[in-house]
C-alpha cells in the first residue's frame, strides 16, 4: 500500500528502515528516486538457523552457511542423545541454502539441533537451535502465537524484544516481511538474508520458535501488485529458499500454507500469485483472487479441521479499505462472499479473519449474517514506525481502530476462549476483545 504525505513520506521511512539492494530495479510508480538502497546496512552471508513449520511429528529448518558443499544437522533430545543426523548440499543454485525436513519426532518434547560443515567442524561459532514440539492436537490445550505485517529489517528491535516477553510459541509474518519492491532474484535473496540477518532479537527468535510466513504487495514486486507481475517465479524462488515451510503452495504454484497448534489453526492464504490472472471461479465477471486451485485446498482443508479456533489471514484487508488501490477483498467481493458463504452452509465453526498492510490497526465485528455467528476482523500493521491515518476509515463494522506504530497481534487460545491482544513495543496492550467457541457455531 502507499506511503502518504500526511504522516511521513515513503522516502522518510525508507531512509530509514530499507535496506541494500544494489542494482535492484524498482518497479512502478514508486520508482521516483526513494530508492529503497542503504548503502550502510551490511547484508550478512550466513543466515540461520531459522525455524519454519513444526509440529508435533515434524520439524522444518533452514540455513546458509558462508561456504556451500555438505551441511549436516544433528538433533539431539533435552539430555544431549542425538537422535536424528541429516546432510544436505548448501547449493548457489538455491543462493547456498540448505533445508532440512525431520520426520518421526515426538509430541511435546524438546529439541536441539547442531550444524557442522564437511570437515566436522561446528557452524555458527556453536549456535544451534532449541525447540519444542507441539502436544498433538488432541491433547494440546492452549496455545499462543504471535502476528504481525508491514516490518521493518533493519532497525526497531526493541519490538521483537517485546514479542520475546509475550513468550509466544509461534510467529505468522503477514507479508510487507521484508520490504523489497522488486522482481530480481539477487535482490529478493538479498533482502532476505537482511530480514533473517540483521536484528539480534529476530535471530535469535528464529533459533527458538517456528516462523511461517506469506507475502504482501511489497515483497511482491511492487506496491499493488497482482499475479500478473513480471518474473514472479523469481520472487517465489527466493520466498521459498528463505523460508522453511512443509508446503509452499501447490505444483510450484503460489505459497499458501496452513498449520495447526493446540486450539488454533492457521490458514495463510495467498492473495497475490493468482490475483487478476483469470476470470473468477465465483463470478465471471470479476477477475480472480486466489484461483481455483487455492479455493479447492481452502475448501477441503476447512472441512477437515476440527480446531476449535481458524484463522484465516491475508496479507490485504477483507473490506474496502479506502483509496484507490485494488488489493483488498472489495475489488474480489464474489470470492470473499463466496467463501462466507461456504462456511456457513458447511457449519463450519470458529472462523476469525486477521488482515495487514494498511498501517492501521483495528477490530471490526461484522455481525451474523455472513457466517450465522460473529465474524471479526482483526488487522494489525505496522510492526515499523510509519502509519497512515488517512485509512483509517469509517465503516458500519469496526468496533476499533489506531493508526498506532510498531503494533503486533498475540493470540492466546484454550479450547473454550480465544484472546486477541494488539500490542506495542512498550508492552502496553492498545486494544483487546476475547471469543468463546460457544459464540462461533461450535
Amino acid at each position: 500500500m502507499q506511503f502518504e504525505p500526511e504522516t511521513g513520506t515513503r522516502r522518510g521511512f525508507l531512509k530509514t528502515t530499507a535496506f541494500a539492494l544494489a542494482a535492484a530495479p524498482l518497479l512502478g510508480p514508486e520508482a521516483d528516486g526513494a530508492s529503497i538502497n542503504q548503502a550502510d546496512a551490511v547484508v550478512p552471508e550466513e543466515i540461520g538457523p531459522v525455524l519454519g513449520h513444526v509440529d508435533e511429528r515434524t520439524l522444518c529448518c533452514f540455513i546458509r552457511p558462508r561456504q556451500g558443499g555438505p551441511v549436516t544437522l544433528a538433533l539431539a533430545d533435552a539430555s544431549g542423545t542425538e537422535i536424528k543426523r541429516l546432510t544436505v548440499d548448501a547449493r548457489p543454485e538455491n543462493d547456498g541454502c540448505a533445508h532440512f525436513i525431520v520426520d518421526g519426532l515426538s509430541p511435546g518434547t524438546i529439541y536441539q539441533g547442531r550444524f557442522s560443515g564437511e570437515d566436522g567442524s561446528s557452524l555458527f561459532a556453536g549456535a544451534e537451535f532449541t525447540v519444542k514440539t507441539p502436544e498433538t492436537a488432541a491433547a494440546a490445550d492452549r496455545a499462543v502465537l504471535g502476528m504481525a505485517s508491514c516490518i521493518s529489517s533493519t532497525s526497531f528491535d526493541e519490538v521483537w524484544q517485546q514479542v520475546e516477553k509475550q513468550r509466544v510459541e509461534a510467529f505468522c509474518l503477514l507479508g510487507d516481511s521484508p520490504y523489497i519492491d522488486s522482481n530480481d532474484l539477487a535482490a529478493n535473496r538479498r533482502a532476505r538474508r537482511l530480514f533473517w540477518g540483521h536484528l539480534p532479537t529476530l535471530r535469535k527468535l528464529a533459533r527458538s520458535i517456528p516462523f511461517w510466513n506469506t507475502w504482501d504487495d511489497h515483497d511482491f514486486g511492487k506496491n499493488d501488485s497482482d499475479g500478473l507481475m513480471p518474473k514472479k517465479e523469481n520472487i517465489r524462488r527466493a520466498f521459498v529458499e528463505y523460508n522453511a515451510l512443509l508446503t509452499c503452495g501447490q505444483d510450484g504454484q503460489g505459497i499458501h500454507t496452513r498449520f495447526r497448534r493446540g486450539p488454533i489453526e492457521v490458514w495463510l492464504i495467498d492473495d497475490r500469485w493468482f490475483s487478476q490472472t483469470a476470470s473468477s471461479w465465483a463470478d465471471p465477471s470479476q477477475k480472480t483472487c486466489i484461483g481455483m486451485e487455492q479455493w479447492q485446498w481452502l475448501q477441503r482443508t476447512l472441512k477437515e479441521s476440527t480446531a476449535p479456533f481458524k484463522i484465516l489471514c491475508t496479507g490485504m484487508v477483507w473490506y474496502p479499505k479506502g483509496n484507490r488501490e485494488k488489493d483488498h477483498w472489495e475489488t474480489y467481493s464474489s470470492e470473499r462472499e463466496a467463501i462466507f458463504a461456504f462456511i456457513q452452509k458447511e457449519r463450519i465453526p470458529g472462523v476469525v479473519l486477521v488482515s495487514g498492510d494498511i498501517h492501521v490497526s483495528r477490530h471490526h465485528d461484522y455481525g451474523r449474517e455472513r457466517l450465522g455467528y460473529p465474524l471479526h476482523e482483526c488487522v494489525v500493521s505496522p510492526m515499523h514506525q510509519s502509519v497512515i491515518p488517512s485509512l483509517d476509515v469509517p465503516h458500519p463494522a469496526r468496533v476499533w481502530s489506531k493508526p498506532e506504530p510498531h503494533v503486533f497481534l498475540v493470540l492466546n487460545a484454550t479450547c473454550e476462549r480465544l484472546d486477541l491482544r494488539w500490542i506495542n513495543a512498550s508492552g502496553t496492550v492498545i486494544h483487546s476483545f476475547q471469543l468463546k467457541a460457544t459464540e462461533l457455531g461450535a
